[in-house]
């Protein structure tokens, strides 16, 4: 097998599928992201059923899209000009949960890997004095945004320290030839370590 097919092997084998944030969005006349919640069900459902797919037989990770800070996205669409807010966070949350539904109608073919959960549990606990049973932090129920306008930006996309939970999920799931170990260990593993890449030699 040539390397070119090699490297196709290992890119198709890990497939990591993280829709939801855009598609929650609401059908306001300035914003044409929203996928009703039934339609993007079944769309996650056909993504993962492919043949084109299924055909690399591959390790499927479904990942729920982040919590969402309602506060903050409201106060920054209306300064862009939308009459309201364009994504409200209980609606963002209840894409997430449609993404745990569909993992667990697929067993053993997909693994959830749950983004919103990692997220709202680190901005909870240092978040002193919130209480979780009550409305989620960054819904405008609850009035707090907590913590958890460090790890939004913008309300909406990650910080480094988000990207740094979602790394903390999936390390413990992909295997150690993916997660960084010394090259030695990374069986299959087709392109060097970066440490030893050839324009370190330049």
């Amino acid at each position: 097998m040539d390397s070119g097919r090699q490297l196709t092997n290992v890119l198709s084998f890990l497939k990591f599928i993280l829709f939801g944030a855009n598609d929650a969005s609401l059908p306001l006349p300035t914003c044409n992201q929203h996928v009703p919640l039934d339609k993007f069900k079944e769309n996650l459902s056909k993504i993962i059923t492919h043949p084109n797919i299924t055909a690399h037989h591959p390790k499927i990770f479904l990942v729920t899209p982040p919590p969402l800070d309602e506060i903050r996205v409201t106060k920054l669409d209306l300064a862009w000009g939308h009459p309201a807010a364009t994504r409200q966070a209980k609606i963002s949350a209840s894409y997430s949960e449609a993404v745990r539904q569909v993992a667990a109608e697929h067993p053993g073919t997909t693994t959830l890997v749950d983004l919103w959960k990692g997220i709202m549990d680190t901005a909870v606990a240092k978040t002193p004095g919130f209480d979780p049973n009550g409305e989620s932090l960054g819904d405008p129920m609850s009035g707090q945004q907590g913590y958890l306008e460090h790890l939004l930006t913008d309300g909406l996309h990650l910080s480094g320290e988000s990207y740094r939970i979602f790394y903390d999920l999936v390390k413990p799931l992909i295997g150690s030839e993916w997660a960084g170990f010394p090259e030695e260990d990374r069986v299959g593993y087709i392109l060097p370590d970066w440490r030893t890449a050839p324009w370190l030699d330049d």
